[in-house]
């Protein structure tokens, strides 16, 4: 037991959660239990504060002799519950006239840990009756977090209809950070599935190291993610050979399509590179803690981002050319912060640039960046949008198909956090766009509206570039071509027929195991919710059609059809020019002649 010193240095912090008022909360009559097995406190109490004056009451619990719970019966309902904690104090029970804050602050100089909940979990809030409910601390610190669940929840096993993924850490450590690894162990169960190999075995199980990792999951989210590094390469479930995945929960409303629609999507569009992702069910520290997603880590590596690998605080001026692995955020705290003023958008916005690779930078390394992303966003924000100088530093091809791919899964975040860019060595190499990643908020700021390009919504932040970048003619030719794409290879089908075989891979795992253990995060599902989304991206197409699509004789996939249309055939009979060869037989009769030229001028005439 930690003596009351530690307690007092935290005891602001508690006292500042713990004193939420809950407006609606009420303990029905029943039991209730406490998880007593992170904590192995000696007497726990259970600490309730009146919503409507300042009282509190102490509640004795008792000790379950089969299993390392505490139980407490209420006779009768407990309303207007304003807050709550479990402590683990000698303290006696009863009414204490004392609002919560001022009760705790009586008892420091008793021995004691302290354990409370917040209002509700972030994704859902705390069902209306929680009696027979346990409450479970989310690690074993003094003071901290923790969150209500089923107490049927802990028989839950894995369904086994996916490949089961077993991690134990050294001495059933609680994974408590995202920045520093602990050590661990990891075996693979194929359950049977002989398109997977297994990796490892109960008795002889792969070394590997864990953290946490995330921002808004790992923050506010009691389902955690999590960083895997194995002490050898590794190839999973068949994954690209590696020592670094994650394990993502993909939690959302639309029954976990969003990420792997959006990773499938870019694969089908040909961009370079795309994270696979494949679902498993985890236990952890012989917990079944759910489905999950083994997930390759997006690094520079060879079958990820084939670039070459800049080292750490390298001095030499030709090897800051690259590679580069950056992704921006509004974190201030990196090597490049980019200051944009736009009329139409929040004044003084600003983005920052985060290196991933490398990840400790020399100055000349600094310099060099920063000044390669300034020159980037002076052509961006030129004033004369038939300028092509932007060209010289952002590849119009990755960047416009990265721009499609978030359209169409309406991702309004894609261009202000977790946008992720590389660049390879040398000094002509451009910044590429991708690969892609965080599809959590595709289709959420309007979920009843499909015809709204995704940087017109009112949202509280900034898009980096793509506002002006849509305003160049030669980026609109691009997105056009990509559109043609699109619809000539039938991308929405293949879409929808993929998403159909995630579903029916997954929903089993998903409905029956895990739901019942994680229930405030299926709170949202229902069985309708994968065909809702499939349907809001139907729509979103069909919006995007009618702006993107090729108008006949549009050859230069400018929007319309002009002299200059002309001329680009005239290039390709004369020159050889085959910029817009897949647009320029207009008559389509399987050739490029002037034929095409005469049909084109009939065009432009009759209008």
């Amino acid at each position: 037991m930690k003596r009351n010193s530690y307690f007092i240095t935290l005891f602001t912090l508690a006292i500042a959660l713990c004193s939420t008022r809950l407006s609606a909360l009420e303990f029905k009559a029943g039991q209730y239990f406490f998880d007593n097995s992170k904590l192995q406190f000696n007497n726990v109490k259970l600490v309730v504060a009146s919503n409507t004056s300042a009282t509190c009451a102490i509640y004795e619990m008792t000790k379950l002799a089969n299993k390392n719970w505490w139980q407490i019966e209420l006779e009768k309902d407990v309303s207007n519950v304003g807050g709550y904690c479990f402590i683990n104090s000698e303290a006696v029970a009863g009414d204490y006239n004392e609002e919560l804050d001022d009760l705790l602050s009586s008892m420091s100089s008793l021995e004691m840990n302290f354990r409370h909940t917040k209002v509700r979990d972030t994704s859902g809030p705390e069902p209306a009756n929680l009696t027979g409910w346990v409450f479970c601390p989310l690690n074993d610190d003094e003071i901290s977090d923790g969150y209500w669940r089923p107490a049927q929840s802990y028989d839950i096993n894995p369904s086994r209809t996916l490949p089961v993924v077993h991690i134990n850490t050294q001495n059933s450590q609680t994974i408590s950070s995202k920045d520093y690894y602990i050590n661990g162990s990891f075996w693979l169960d194929n359950c049977a599935l002989e398109q997977y190999a297994p990796l490892g075995t109960p008795g002889s199980p792969v070394p590997i190291e864990i953290k946490g990792r995330g921002n808004y999951t790992w923050d506010y989210m009691y389902k955690k993610p999590y960083k895997i590094k194995f002490a050898q390469k590794q190839s999973p479930l068949g994954l690209d050979r590696s020592r670094h995945f994650i394990l993502l929960h993909n939690d959302d409303w639309s029954g976990r399509l969003r990420n792997e629609t959006g990773f499938e999507l870019s694969r089908l569009l040909g961009m370079p590179y795309t994270t696979r992702q494949l679902p498993v069910e985890l236990v952890l520290n012989n917990e079944y803690m759910g489905l999950y997603f083994l997930c390759e880590k997006i690094r520079v590596e060879n079958g990820r981002v084939e670039i070459m690998e800049q080292q750490d605080q390298d001095t030499n001026p030709d090897n800051a050319t690259g590679g580069w692995l950056l992704e921006i955020g509004y974190d201030d705290k990196k090597p490049v912060v980019i200051e944009q003023f736009e009329n139409d958008d929040l004044a003084n916005n600003w983005f920052a640039f985060s290196s991933t690779s490398p990840e400790s930078l020399s100055l000349v390394q600094k310099n060099y960046i920063h000044d390669f992303i300034h020159k980037a966003d002076s052509c961006i924000f030129v004033a004369d949008k038939t300028s092509t100088g932007w060209e010289q530093y952002l590849d119009l091809n990755t960047v416009a198909r990265y721009y499609v791919i978030q359209e169409v899964t309406e991702n309004v975040e894609s261009f202000a956090r977790s946008l992720i860019m590389y660049k390879d060595y040398g000094w002509d190499e451009k910044l590429k766009f991708g690969p892609v990643w965080d599809f959590d908020n595709s289709f959420y700021r309007d979920n009843d509206s499909c015809n709204h390009f995704i940087f017109d919504y009112d949202v509280p932040f900034s898009f980096l570039w793509i506002k002006e970048l849509i305003k160049f003619p030669r980026f609109g030719q691009k997105i056009r071509e990509v559109w043609k794409e699109f619809k000539d290879n039938n991308v929405l089908d293949k879409l929808v027929e993929h998403a159909m075989q995630w579903r029916a891979t997954i929903e089993y795992a998903e409905l029956y195991h895990d739901k019942p253990r994680w229930p405030f995060y299926s709170a949202a599902h229902n069985v309708n919710s994968p065909a809702q989304y499939l349907d809001k991206i139907s729509r979103k197409v069909e919006w995007l059609d009618q702006q993107w699509s090729v108008v006949d004789g549009d050859v230069n996939l400018d929007g319309v059809v002009s002299g200059s249309d002309v001329t680009a055939i005239y290039n390709y009979i004369l020159f050889g020019d085959n910029s817009f060869l897949d647009t320029s037989d207009v008559n389509h009769d399987g050739e490029i002649t002037a034929s095409d030229i005469t049909f084109l001028y009939n065009i432009i005439l009759k209008e």
